[in-house]
């Protein structure tokens, strides 16, 4: 680690800011954050571009070490949105300061402007700007009397939808607002104890017996004049009549027709996609489009995963690749070899060009890849008749950054999000 920027403590606005944005960009290895610096400055020796100081500036520059897709998305790949961040920037470094006072009137702007925007500068992900008037404005707003912060619901809204996905809230803690509890859309439970106590079944009080010993009710159809079978109109009526009278109970009892049950949405975080690292590849005895791989993904035993990548992939470029594995495929010989997992790939729409999406630098192996309001836990296998992985996959794309995102949302890991090379491309 070559380059270390100067802050005044670790736990102070600019300390945490300034660390929010190397995590976010994954170059830890490359750059740190020592205190040392006069209180609310930062400052950077950067070498040959020497001393870089302020909140803007040094952001810049971290965002330089990035990889293409992280520095895209975050210092903008058009004049448009270079100039739009940089206006940002100097706004946050400006107007909110690295003090954490920042008066109610800059926040109520700052609400308006995020009327109509999921961020601040940009209209695709998190850049530069939210990252550091989310590190500069985060204190302020949660300092706020609980009526002034819940009058601010657009501010509040991106603070806290910003801090979940570059993992600030991990830092700065979770905005405090009111959050609905999950809606119980299970069906009811049938109380079989009662069913029990209410015995068998007897003979009701309206009913007769027929010729066969068989319980029928007084006034129910019986058999047609002339004939052997009652009837069709009589039972047709006589059943309409005993659904109308079962649904007057079950609305009694609070008991909600199944058909009017809503069905759950198949979400992304059902999908236990983690990171790994290709230690060893080699080609498929019996198919000469596919590989077989060894993956560390942080268990106790590596896995096997066969995936058809010859045509885009060297086995120099596959062995230590850093990888993302979906964990939770179900198992199975793929052409007699077994495969235990699939590798995320980020393909275009003609399935010419193929390539990893990648977890930053700092991401370790088995860490398990998040997204942003998506908060339950994977299903232990993906059961291939209810097609879970196919209800995601639509959603699965690169952005205009070759970030990849499910809806928009990022591919999210404690050292910030993943990408690929591709642009605008699925994944699968």
């Amino acid at each position: 680690m070559g380059l270390s920027v100067k802050v005044d403590s670790a736990t102070s606005v600019a300390g945490k800011t300034i660390a929010l944005v190397v995590a976010y960009a994954g170059v830890g290895d490359k750059i740190g954050v020592a205190e040392g610096a006069a209180a609310g400055s930062i400052e950077l020796d950067a070498g040959p571009d020497g001393k870089l100081e302020g909140l803007a500036t040094v952001c810049k520059f971290v965002a330089s070490l990035a990889s293409e897709p992280v520095r895209g998305q975050l210092a903008g790949t058009s004049p448009e949105d270079e100039a739009m961040i940089s206006e940002w920037l100097a706004r946050a470094a400006a107007e909110y300061g690295v003090e954490g006072a920042v008066g109610d009137e800059k926040l109520a702007e700052l609400d308006a402007r995020l009327a109509a925007r999921s961020f601040l500068a940009t209209r695709g992900a998190v850049s530069l700007a939210d990252l550091a008037a989310y590190g500069t404005t985060h204190g302020a707003l949660c300092a706020m009397a609980r009526e002034k912060r819940h009058a601010l619901v657009h501010l509040t809204r991106w603070c806290d939808h910003v801090g979940a996905v570059s993992g600030g809230a991990r830092t700065f803690g979770a905005v405090p607002f009111p959050r609905a509890e999950p809606m119980d859309l299970s069906p009811p439970v049938e109380d079989k104890k009662e069913k029990e106590r209410a015995g068998a079944k007897k003979t009701p009080a309206d009913a007769t017996k027929d010729a066969a010993g068989k319980a029928v009710k007084k006034g129910a159809p019986g058999p047609a004049p002339g004939g052997d079978k009652p009837d069709a109109e009589a039972v047709a009526a006589a059943r309409a009549a005993k659904k109308a009278a079962k649904a007057e109970k079950d609305k009694a009892k609070g008991k909600v027709p199944t058909a009017a049950m809503p069905k759950k949405e198949i979400t992304v975080d059902v999908l236990d996609i983690k990171v790994g690292t290709i230690t060893r590849a080699w080609e498929h005895p019996g198919a000469d489009k596919l590989w077989v791989e060894s993956i560390d993904v942080g268990e106790a035993k590596e896995r096997q995963v066969v995936s058809g990548l010859r045509a885009f992939k060297t086995k120099a470029q596959m062995e230590g690749a850093r990888v993302l594995v979906l964990c939770n495929v179900k198992k199975g010989p793929l052409r007699d070899e077994l495969s235990e997992g699939m590798v995320m790939c980020a393909s275009d729409e003609a399935h010419t060009q193929v390539d990893f999406v990648v977890p930053p630098a700092g991401a370790p192996n088995g860490e398990r890849v998040r997204f942003a309001g998506f908060e339950g836990e994977p299903v232990e296998v993906l059961v291939p008749k209810k097609k879970m992985f196919e209800a995601c996959a639509p959603k699965l794309r690169t952005n205009d950054e070759g970030v990849a995102c499910y809806d928009g949302v990022p591919f999210m890991t404690s050292a910030g999000p993943c990408a690929s090379a591709l642009k605008q491309a699925f994944i699968k």
